[in-house]
């Protein structure tokens, strides 16, 4: 009996093989498993004894046990989840530790938009939990949103299949579940025994937060969860790489020498900008430089769009589509992750082209560069100023006073012509204009409000967006519709002292819409405003202009995107979710619901304006819908 329990503190032995032994030796099983229970108290004393540095910490119970005290260690607050049997030990691990909050979530589409719209809005990590693959199935749509906005979120769910019965096509089972979604993830792991759970959640998260960010997937079979396992709990900064990296010295000084020396330079910006708290740094360098300011589709806004040299977004993703400059010689693109819609380079092939940015896997592939600068934006940034400060002439430096003179005269008109918008014929006219309801929400806005935007393909116009202590921008870049909702919720979550207001189409956020019970059980007063047209309008414009001589226009009749008949009511499905709302038609009554919104934010309340909005373009007929019974009542009349 002593040598066989030497041997189990010694891990010579296994738990099974002790068992056996102490069977053997006319125990019975029970008796057993009450020794080998106390032993485990034993060896994990030793083992805190022998082995215990700073940010590890010995860990002995079931597998879910194991995965909640994991995410503590890795600094998680909030699990967003939709409920699953299989998790309840984990369920069970919450009441002991609750600084790991669980927020229910009806639906795992919204649920993943709203741990996303935490992520952004904190900087802080998050978990997405679903139920098993049918769960995962629900919120793959957000993973994908996740991936192309570069969102570091971390998905769990379990394998449905038990670890003795996988493979044999059982309740729920999808073989390989975790390579289903390994296409939109930077890392999927199954976690193969229960005691390798931490382990697996740490690679999850390290994965997802090492630049360029991303989501990741973790998974196991559910009987893990239920395992007794004696594994290590590792704080996340004793394994996170930290790759913020400084750019090639010799890069930085041809890409100074470039923008000294050019005639008409152009600084992109991207959400890099914003991640790296560096927006301040990009306006000092476009000063030095007196240099235009624009912007690729992103997902924040990353520069004030007050400042005289912005010179608003790229029409067209392509420079050279730019009402000012046309003639750009020297591009800088700063955390920009250009994504390109059409065959052409977003940077013509006869500007010289320096890129700063931390994800190098995309450099040069489309767009040829001179300068490749790989590295953090706020550190190549601080090298870059740095370089150009030291070959600056006062020749140089009176060229870049007149460049940016001459930007500043355009910005001014740009603007001037921008506030015409107000003097449209039919500014005053019901149903509304879709400016006119931009414009009056960013007349409403507080100053340093955020504004999460799903509203379509609407003109985005009137907030004056400023990262830099103003108004910021959630924009929908991923494409995925129903993130709009759930994002703002959880940016509320996050910066409970803003402003949060949520733009959205009508066809988006009937993809989304139970989020709003989550604002409404977790008091987070977020104005939600739909542009209702009772229609897909992003969709209809694109059909026209894929096929603008097609027998869609010329019989107007079109298949795919009339929402009417029945007119869907906003402000009804809102109140099903526990969230006032109202409809409205009118300027006038606008106003009056945007007061109301106000009042019921500062009591705490969630608060939606149904806006019912003009269809806009060409082309537009309502289409009546014969319902199929109804076609076969009429056939049977005729026989």
């Amino acid at each position: 009996m002593r040598e066989l329990v030497a041997r189990y503190l010694s891990h010579s032995v296994s738990r099974r093989g002790f068992l056996k032994g102490l069977t053997r030796a006319g125990l019975t099983l029970a008796a057993a498993e009450s020794i080998l229970q106390s032993l485990d108290q034993v060896a994990l004393a030793q083992e805190a004894r022998r082995v215990a540095p700073e940010g590890v910490k010995l860990f002995q119970g079931k597998g879910a046990a194991a995965f909640a005290e994991q995410l503590v260690a890795s600094g998680v607050k909030y699990v967003f989840g939709n409920s699953a049997s299989e998790d309840a030990h984990f369920y069970d691990a919450l009441v002991d530790r609750p600084q790991l909050k669980y927020i229910l979530t009806p639906h795992e589409g919204p649920g993943a938009a709203m741990a996303a719209g935490y992520v952004k809005a904190s900087n802080e990590p998050a978990l997405v939990m679903q139920a098993g693959f049918v769960g995962l199935a629900n919120a793959v749509g957000q993973m994908f949103n996740a991936f192309k906005e570069q969102t570091p979120l971390v998905f769990y769910s379990y394998r449905t299949d038990s670890t003795r019965r996988s493979g044999r096509d059982g309740f729920e089972e999808v073989a390989n579940q975790e390579q289903v979604v390994q296409p939109i993830t930077k890392y999927t792991w199954l976690s193969r025994r229960a005691d390798m759970i931490p382990e697996t959640v740490r690679r999850g998260f390290k994965a997802a937060w090492t630049a360029p960010y991303g989501p990741s997937y973790v998974s196991w079979h559910a009987d893990l969860n239920d395992e007794n396992v004696r594994t290590e709990i590792i704080a996340q900064e004793k394994i996170d790489p930290r790759t913020r990296v400084r750019p090639n010295p010799k890069e930085v000084e041809r890409a100074a020498k470039l923008l000294v020396e050019a005639k008409t330079p152009v600084m992109i910006v991207g959400d890099e900008l914003y991640k790296a708290r560096a927006v301040d740094k990009a306006v000092k360098l476009a000063e030095m430089i007196g240099m235009s300011v624009t912007q690729v589709r992103q997902l924040f806004a990353n520069f004030p769009e007050s400042h005289p040299l912005w010179v608003g977004t790229i029409p067209s993703a392509r420079v050279d589509s730019l009402t000012y400059p046309k003639d750009a010689d020297v591009v800088i693109n700063v955390g920009n992750k250009l994504q390109h819609n059409g065959p052409a380079p977003i940077v013509a092939r006869n500007a010289k082209f320096i890129d700063l940015r931390n994800d190098n896997v995309s450099m040069g592939n489309v767009i040829t560069t001179e300068a490749p600068l790989f590295a953090d934006v706020a550190y190549g940034l601080d090298d870059l100023i740095a370089a150009v400060e030291g070959i600056l002439t006062p020749a140089i430096k009176q060229k870049a006073r007149e460049r940016a003179d001459d930007i500043r005269k355009f910005s001014e008109r740009a603007k001037t012509l921008r506030a015409q918008i107000v003097k449209n014929p039919d500014w005053n006219e019901s149903p509304l204009l879709a400016d006119r309801l931009t414009y009056e929400v960013a007349q409403f806005a507080d100053k340093d409000a955020i504004v999460v935007h799903e509203a379509g393909s609407i003109g985005f116009h009137s907030f004056e967006f400023n990262p830099l202590g103003g108004r910021e921008l959630f924009f929908y870049y991923g494409a995925h519709l129903g993130s709009g909702v759930g994002t703002a919720a959880g940016v509320k979550l996050a910066r409970p002292n803003q402003q949060v207001i949520c733009l959205v189409g009508d066809g988006s956020f009937i993809f989304g819409p139970t989020a709003l019970w989550n604002m409404a059980r977790l008091e987070l007063p977020v104005i939600t405003v739909v542009y209702n047209n009772h229609a897909y309008s992003g969709p209809h414009s694109r059909a026209i202009n894929h096929s603008p001589g097609g027998r869609m226009v010329q019989t107007g009749q079109f298949m795919h995107d009339y929402l009417g008949n029945p007119d869907m009511n906003m402000a009804y499905i809102a109140k099903g979710f526990g969230v006032e709302g109202e409809v409205v038609g009118s300027p006038g009554q606008l106003k009056e619901a945007l007061a109301r919104a106000k009042r019921a934010t500062q009591e705490g309340k969630p608060y939606l304006i149904d806006a019912q909005v003009r269809r806009t373009g060409v082309g537009w007929a309502e289409q009546p819908w014969t319902p199929p019974i109804r076609i076969a009542q009429e056939r049977t009349r005729k026989v």
